[in-house]
């Protein structure tokens, strides 16, 4: 009986370390601290995906308004 409750409370550490990392990942891909988001994914694990995915959204259209417009400069060959 102790192993049910050590192996799921392991399952249930790994999911959330997963889900955390997820929203990491959104967040430094649009420019924002990986830290900060992987522990507000540590805190809130199935919320947090969405507000990083919100917060993404919202740095497009700052970055689209700001532009005017104007399409998203595309990177010569070679560019990173």
């Amino acid at each position: 009986m102790f192993a049910t409750y050590f192996f799921g409370a392991l399952f249930l550490l790994f999911l959330d370390a997963l889900l955390a990392l997820v929203t990491m990942y959104i967040a430094y891909s649009h420019g924002h601290s990986r830290w900060k988001w992987f522990l507000l994914g540590l805190v809130l694990p199935f919320l947090s995906i969405f507000i990083a995915l919100g917060v993404a959204i919202r740095d497009e259209r700052r970055a689209e308004a700001a532009r005017g417009g104007a399409p998203k400069p595309v990177p010569e060959p070679g560019e990173f």
